[in-house]
């Protein structure tokens, strides 16, 4: 659920359908609400990697995926005549495992696959963050990428095979989340806690100071 912004304060909107970023808006206090993009992920990421190819730039990183797909989502959204006169967020998540950047794995065959191969090891979850300020022309933009090393424990084919049935693996990046059924299965993390679930507060703290916006600001008034 969205949160109506009824001040004269900066508007923020989150493009962006998660769940998980919208409960850790509304849980830092910050007043916003919610446009989804309508981007097609894939043909960006084809682009991106054609235009990469293009330069002899070879393969994009887990990184490079997840600052473009939040980028992607930010400037979608601030074209939308709602998001006028506001300051939209993008993100985006990719778990990097073993060089590989994982996504959602949208079935449970290949959540199974990937949880049972991250067992007992780690990887690094990035999550990209874009924000375009529409409240001047040209609008005006600003990024972060924070990263963060998830280790998970040994998992054994009956835990692993649970957590997949139910079901939440299936639509989040890497196949895992930490705020979740998840957490059980996590060691330790390297790195903000925040970042791991999909949106660094104090990373938007940090794009908001460029455009000249504290957090108090984007607070939600009682």
């Amino acid at each position: 659920m969205s949160i109506e912004n009824t001040s004269n304060s900066p508007r923020l909107i989150l493009a962006s359908s998660s769940p998980a970023r919208r409960k850790l808006l509304t849980d830092a206090g910050i007043e916003f609400t919610v446009l989804v993009s309508d981007v097609d992920e894939d043909a960006v990421l084809a682009q991106a990697q054609q235009e990469a190819y293009d330069k002899g730039l070879g393969e994009i990183s887990p990184a490079q995926t997840a600052q473009l797909l939040a980028k992607a989502k930010a400037q979608n959204v601030a074209q939308m005549d709602q998001a006028q006169g506001a300051l939209v967020l993008g993100c985006d998540s990719v778990f990097e495992f073993e060089g590989q950047a994982f996504g959602k794995p949208h079935t449970a065959e290949n959540a199974l696959t990937r949880i049972s191969a991250m067992s007992g090891h780690a990887g690094v979850l990035h999550t990209g963050h874009w924000l375009v300020d529409t409240r001047h022309a040209p609008a005006g933009e600003s990024s972060e990428l924070r990263s963060a090393t998830v280790h998970f424990s040994e998992m054994s084919e009956d835990e692993i095979s649970a957590y997949v049935a139910t079901g939440e693996p299936l639509w989040v990046a890497g196949s895992f989340t930490i705020d979740g059924f998840g957490a059980a299965f996590i060691d330790k993390i390297e790195g903000e806690f925040h970042t791991v679930v999909g949106l660094s507060i104090n990373a938007l703290k940090s794009l908001l100071k460029v455009h000249g916006v504290s957090m108090p600001e984007i607070w939600k008034k009682s």
